[in-house]
C-alpha cells in the first residue's frame, strides 16, 4: 500500500515536471541547455536535502554490489552510473525534444507504452510474474494510442498507426518508453540489493531513503556531467568566446546560455526541483512494490496532462486525445490492479471501457458523418 501511495504522489508530480519544462521550452530555449539548468537546480535542492537528512543523524552508503561479476563496490557503482548516463540522457533529451515538437496533451500519453516494454523486461531480468491481466491492460493503452489520431481511420486502418510513426513527437516519446524501460529495470536492481527486511514502515522508509537519496545524487551528477559535455560540443559558441575584442562578461552574455536565468527563472528552478522530488519517490517506490507497477502508476498521470494541456498551454482539439487518454489510463489501472481483480472481472472492466470509448467516438465525431 506506501508503495502504492507514494507512486500516485509522483504520478501527479511528474505531471507538473512536464509543464514546468514546456513552459521552459516554449521560448525556443536549447533543449540540452535547459536539461543542464534543470539538472544544476536538482543538484541545489539534493544538497539541502542530503544536509537536512545529514543533520538528523542519517548515515549514507552503497549497498555491497559487484561482487558477483568479481569487482569492487566503487567500480560496479560507477560502470551502473556510465551505462544510466547514457540511457537516461538520451532518454531526456528526447523527452524535451519531444516537448518542443508536439503539443503536451498530444505526446506525453505515448509514455503510457512503458509497461508494454516492462512486461518481458521484467520478466526477463526482475523474474516478475506475466499475468493475463496485465496483457489486458497493456491491450488497452495500446488501443488507446491508436484511438489518438481516429480521424485517420477514414484513409485506412493503419493510418493511425502510420501517423504515430510520422509524428516526431509521438516517435520521441515511445524511445523514451523504451529507454526508460531499461533505466528502470536497473534502478530495480540496484535499490533492491539490500533487503529492507519484515520491519514496521517507518523502519522500512528510514531504511530505504538513504539508498534513494544516494542513488538520486548520483544520477543528477552523471547527467549534469553529461549534459555539460552536450553544451561543450553543441551549444557554445567557441568563435565568439576567442574573440580577443570582448570582455569575459560579454562572452558569457553572446552565446545566450544564461539568458533562461533572466527570463524565466522561476520555472527553470521548478523544473529542477520537481525532477529531483520525482526521481527520490520512484527509488523509494520500487523498493516497496514491482517496477512495472511504480511505473504504470507514474504513467496514469496522462489524462492530467492532457487536461492541463489545454487550460495552460491553449492547445486545441484535444477531445480525440482526452478519449484515447482514457482508455490508456483504464488499461494502466488493470495494469496495476492485477492481483486484487479476477480475469474476468478484468475483461468485463476493459470491455466496458471499449464500450464508453466507442460511444465517446461517436458521439464527438466530425459532424457530417452519419450524425443526425
Amino acid at each position: 500500500m506506501l508503495g502504492l501511495l507514494i507512486s500516485i504522489a509522483m504520478s501527479i508530480e511528474n505531471v507538473f515536471t512536464d509543464i514546468s519544462r514546456k513552459k521552459v521550452l516554449d521560448q525556443g530555449y536549447n533543449s540540452i541547455l535547459i536539461s543542464f539548468w534543470a539538472k544544476i537546480a536538482a543538484f541545489s535542492c539534493y544538497v539541502v536535502l542530503v544536509a537536512a537528512l545529514a543533520s538528523m543523524g542519517m548515515k549514507f552508503a552503497l549497498p555491497a554490489i559487484g561482487a558477483k561479476f568479481g569487482l569492487t563496490t566503487g567500480v560496479a557503482f560507477f560502470l551502473y552510473l556510465l551505462i544510466n548516463m547514457l540511457v537516461e540522457g538520451t532518454a531526456i533529451l528526447l523527452n524535451l525534444k519531444a516537448l518542443q515538437v508536439s503539443p503536451l496533451s498530444f505526446c506525453v500519453p505515448f509514455m503510457a507504452l512503458t509497461p508494454l516494454f516492462l512486461l518481458p523486461a521484467g520478466r526477463i531480468f526482475l523474474g516478475e510474474a506475466i499475468t493475463p491481466i496485465m496483457v489486458v491492460g497493456v491491450s488497452l493503452i495500446v488501443i488507446g494510442s491508436l484511438v489518438m489520431n481516429r480521424k485517420l481511420v477514414a484513409d485506412g486502418w493503419l493510418e493511425p498507426l502510420k501517423e504515430i510513426l510520422r509524428q516526431k513527437g509521438s516517435r520521441y516519446m515511445t524511445l523514451v518508453a523504451l529507454l526508460l524501460t531499461c533505466s528502470v529495470i536497473l534502478d530495480k536492481w540496484f535499490v533492491t540489493l539490500t533487503p529492507l527486511g519484515d520491519a514496521n514502515v517507518a523502519d522500512k522508509i528510514r531504511a530505504g531513503l538513504p539508498i534513494a537519496v544516494v542513488l538520486a545524487v548520483s544520477k543528477c551528477i552523471v547527467h549534469a556531467c553529461f549534459f555539460a559535455g552536450l553544451v561543450l560540443f553543441r551549444v557554445i559558441d567557441w568563435k565568439t568566446l576567442r574573440n580577443s575584442s570582448l570582455t569575459f562578461g560579454e562572452k558569457l552574455k553572446t552565446p545566450g546560455w544564461l539568458k533562461v536565468w533572466q527570463d524565466k527563472p522561476g520555472w527553470m528552478f521548478l523544473a529542477g526541483a520537481l525532477e529531483s522530488l520525482g526521481l527520490v519517490l520512484q527509488f523509494i517506490a520500487i523498493q516497496f512494490t514491482v517496477a512495472a507497477l511504480v511505473i504504470s502508476i507514474k504513467r496514469c498521470g496522462v489524462v492530467l496532462s492532457v487536461i492541463l494541456g489545454k487550460f495552460i498551454f491553449h492547445e486545441k482539439d484535444i477531445t480525440d486525445r482526452l478519449i484515447a487518454s482514457g482508455v490508456m489510463l483504464a488499461g494502466v489501472m488493470l495494469f496495476s490492479c492485477n492481483k486484487f481483480i479476477t480475469l474476468p472481472l478484468a475483461l468485463i472492466l476493459a470491455a466496458g471501457a471499449l464500450c464508453i470509448m466507442t460511444l465517446a467516438l461517436y458521439w464527438t465525431r466530425p459532424a457530417g458523418k452519419g450524425k443526425s
